[in-house]
């Protein structure tokens, strides 16, 4: 999704962050689930695509292949394609990704605003992304191969209306949109889904269960440098609110992740949000009610609960069962994995959250 401001309880944040970026696991629109892995985007016709490429080349053709960014060398696309070749003029190649950079991309921020982006990601990206496959390391059974990047900061991909950037559950490519602080945001949730989409021996079969795990990883479990970077994609005049509380590293000069992380989900969890609107694990905007809050349904859940709950269920029940069930979905197998319905289950996290959190 695009960045929502986030709200406050006087000085404290409050829960109105909806994750950046998150692929839909089931329901997959028919055009997503057609685009190829190495395809441009599809939401013009063609000729019009060509042209823009076109144009948007003559650009950056004074961008010279060769150079170095993050220690990284820019490429020149070798491919034979020469519609994707106009598109993704340039290339670049870390140990865990292979970048394709757009045209239009950098004909819109500019070439120098563009690889500063590039730059500052560039030098995070392997470190997260090697702590995700770290933390998952006893569920993948092979080895893990660089995942495909794209830029689409011009926002051409159909579903950027409602993502902050998205990974293909079938060809396992992650497209990042709005800006770079954006893609700081929200690559390492992705990268949790490329490996439990791809990688892990169950494969998510639910929102929650898609959502949940890669909240939990990226927010909880991984240091998270890129989002920490961003500072949680939070407005600037509400850091400055932020910087006289405990929520604030003097030292790093820059958010508690996890705190501020664990406390949205605590609202979330009191019922802050009955009455307001908030974007669930459906990407929908619907209206928190008395009545989803006391009998909560999976797919009612932000994406900070469903990434809070995954870690109540991790430490009450272990990450193997939680690993073990990906394949189920919770409101209709809740009780024949945790021996409970999902609401009585969200009615023990409330409790957990509030013990482990709730001290203010």
């Amino acid at each position: 999704m695009k960045f929502k401001k986030l709200r406050f309880m006087g000085i404290i944040m409050a829960a109105a962050i909806s994750m950046a970026g998150c692929a839909r696991t089931t329901s997959v629109d028919t055009t997503l689930s057609n685009e190829a892995e190495v395809s441009g985007p599809t939401e013009t016709p063609e000729a019009t695509e060509i042209s823009k490429a076109t144009a948007a080349t003559e650009v950056t053709e004074a961008t010279e292949a060769g150079r170095l960014v993050a220690g990284f060398v820019i490429e020149e696309n070798d491919t034979k394609d020469t519609q994707k070749k106009k598109m993704y003029p340039y290339v670049v190649r870390t140990e865990s990704t292979v970048w394709y950079l757009a045209a239009d991309d950098i004909e819109l921020m500019g070439e120098e605003a563009f690889f500063a982006g590039l730059e500052e990601v560039l030098g995070m990206i392997d470190q997260d992304y090697a702590d995700a496959r770290k933390a998952l390391e006893e569920y993948i059974s092979e080895e893990v191969q660089p995942v495909v990047i794209y830029t689409d900061f011009c926002n051409k991909a159909e579903i950027s209306a409602t993502a902050g950037a998205y990974c293909h559950p079938v060809s396992h490519f992650i497209k990042v949109f709005g800006d770079w602080k954006q893609a700081e945001y929200a690559l390492l949730h992705e990268y949790v889904h490329y490996l439990t989409f791809k990688y892990t021996k169950e494969k998510p079969d639910s929102n929650f269960a898609s959502e949940g795990i890669a909240e939990y990883i990226s927010m909880l479990v991984c240091e998270n440098r890129m989002c920490k970077k961003s500072n949680f994609g939070a407005p600037e005049e509400y850091l400055e609110k932020l910087k006289n509380t405990d929520f604030w590293d003097v030292e790093e000069d820059a958010i508690k992740l996890k705190d501020v992380y664990l406390y949205n989900g605590l609202v979330y969890a009191n019922g802050t949000y009955i009455g307001q609107e908030y974007q669930n694990i459906e990407l929908s905007i619907v209206k928190r009610t008395d009545e989803m809050q006391q009998y909560m349904h999976a797919n009612d859940c932000s994406y900070i609960e469903a990434g809070c709950m995954t870690a109540y269920l991790v430490e009450t029940y272990g990450l193997d069962t939680v690993m073990d069930n990906l394949d189920k979905n919770l409101m209709t197998m809740s009780e024949m994995v945790y021996g409970k319905e999902f609401s009585e289950v969200y009615k023990d996290f409330v409790i957990w959250i509030n013990d482990i959190y709730g001290r203010t």
